[in-house]
């Protein structure tokens, strides 16, 4: 058993045993109930410090809780401690009936003690006079000599002190029939009086727990000393209740505390990724929306252009279309040679030729071996797909330049076209036509053979 459970179980005891003994002293309960009642508050005690050590509240708290234990222990073992003075400061506060049982008692007790002395001094001078008697009689060494006359024989002086003791007998037997004649009456007289005081001081003594504590403070209030002890009783008991988690402080955290601690921040942690896997699903969906919203741009744009193209499109068909050039045309042909679909040749697949095996042994065979036959031609087929997304963007640049002179000289209209790709390095396309007449084609970027400067038309 660790250190800390050995102290909870000496607060329980010990509470049990203060509070059973505070519960005797200031009531009339019968001992079954009282240490029942001990029991109680002893396994009270240790389940509170028990809460106190281990508790998950805040320190403050715990300690406050086992302060207030511990005041009250206290208390309870001072109580006990002072309980003589107590019932002594009880008793000087008592009601009148229970300060006049008192004396009454008192005066029976002095009475049946005066029977009791008057014949002690009778008989006490009964045995001087028959010594001296004696001693008249036949004088010795050991006489008391200033009371007798020391002549021997039945003289005058042997005679009065047969008088002296005969008197000293008359008066014991006396003092004894007084006392044989009034003794049972004081007897009962105070045994009376003592059940009267006992009842009243039991009624001032046993007014519970509350009339006790306002005793002791009373006693203790008007002494110092007994102030002084309280107050130790009341700290031992304090340090006893929070000692258990001083020990516990002292030995740092337990291996459940341990474990707790980790499980929460276990938790907390999880909490966290949590947090940011929805955070990052959040940006997900954000980006996604942007980016769809960004795509329906782009598509409304590209509508729009072309609503503009079209309604364009009656001016432009107005304009000569220039010759198809020989390299188009062959890369035309060569794109119409890849644009048309394969067609294989027309021998069967193999579960085909299978299948109608099969057909025609099932009607000779068991079903299951057709079964058997029909599955284990059945070829095992697996599709992949492969998805590739290109984005880009073009930009089509269409002009047309009319060059007009006098004379017989016919207009040059040429036609450029330009594509350029925006989302790589800029790439050039240009095809360039010129309207005059003859069947001569160029070449992008070439001159005409007569490079000489153009000169006016005759006259």
């Amino acid at each position: 058993m660790r250190a800390d459970r050995i102290v909870e179980v000496l607060l329980a005891a010990v509470a049990a045993v203060v509070f059973a003994l505070a519960l005797a002293a200031s009531t009339t309960w019968p001992t079954a109930a009282v240490i029942a009642g001990g029991i109680v508050v002893g396994v009270l005690a240790g389940v509170v410090g028990r809460a106190v050590s281990v508790g998950r509240s805040a320190l403050p708290a715990r300690l406050a809780v086992g302060v207030a234990v511990g005041l009250v222990l206290g208390e309870l073992a001072a109580v006990v401690v002072f309980s003589g003075s107590i019932d002594a400061e009880l008793a000087s506060q008592a009601s009148p009936r229970t300060e006049l049982a008192a004396a009454s008692l008192q005066q029976a007790r002095q009475a049946r003690a005066g029977l009791d002395d008057a014949v002690a001094r009778a008989e006490q001078r009964r045995d001087d006079a028959l010594v001296v008697a004696r001693c008249e009689v036949n004088p010795a060494a050991d006489c008391p000599q200033s009371r007798i006359t020391g002549l021997p024989g039945t003289g005058p002086g042997a005679r009065t002190a047969d008088d002296f003791l005969g008197a000293a007998d008359r008066a014991l037997d006396t003092a004894i029939a007084e006392r044989d004649s009034r003794a049972a009456g004081l007897d009962a007289e105070m045994a009376v009086r003592e059940q009267a005081l006992a009842q009243a001081r039991d009624a001032a003594l046993t007014g519970g727990l509350g009339a006790r504590w306002q005793g002791m403070n009373a006693y203790t209030l008007g002494h110092p000393g007994p102030l002084v002890l309280r107050a130790l009783i009341a700290a031992f008991f304090v340090l006893l209740t929070i000692l258990p988690l001083l020990m516990k402080r002292w030995q740092g955290a337990t291996t459940l505390e341990a474990e707790s601690a980790a499980d929460t921040a276990i938790a907390v942690k999880r909490a966290e990724v949590r947090a940011q896997v929805d955070q990052l699903w959040a940006e997900q969906e954000l980006a996604s929306a942007r980016m769809a919203i960004e795509a329906q741009n782009a598509i409304d744009a590209e509508r729009q252009r072309r609503r503009v193209a079209e309604a364009l499109a009656p001016a432009e068909a107005t304009e000569p279309a220039p010759p198809a050039l020989p390299v188009a045309a062959g890369r035309d042909s060569e794109a119409s040679k890849e644009l048309e679909p394969h067609r294989g040749g027309g021998v069967p697949l193999i579960p085909d030729v299978t299948r109608a095996a099969v057909r025609f042994i099932r009607p000779f065979v068991p079903p299951i071996v057709a079964g058997a036959i029909d599955t284990a031609t059945k070829p095992i087929r697996q599709v992949f797909e492969e998805t590739e997304e290109f984005h880009f963007t073009m930009r089509r640049t269409h002009r047309v330049t009319v060059e007009s002179e006098g004379g017989e000289h016919p207009q040059q209209v040429t036609t450029e076209r330009e594509w350029v790709d925006l989302s790589r390095p800029r790439i050039e396309s240009r095809r360039g036509v010129v309207l005059d007449g003859s069947d001569e084609q160029r070449q992008i970027g070439e001159r005409a053979a007569d490079d000489s400067p153009r000169q006016l038309p005759p006259a």
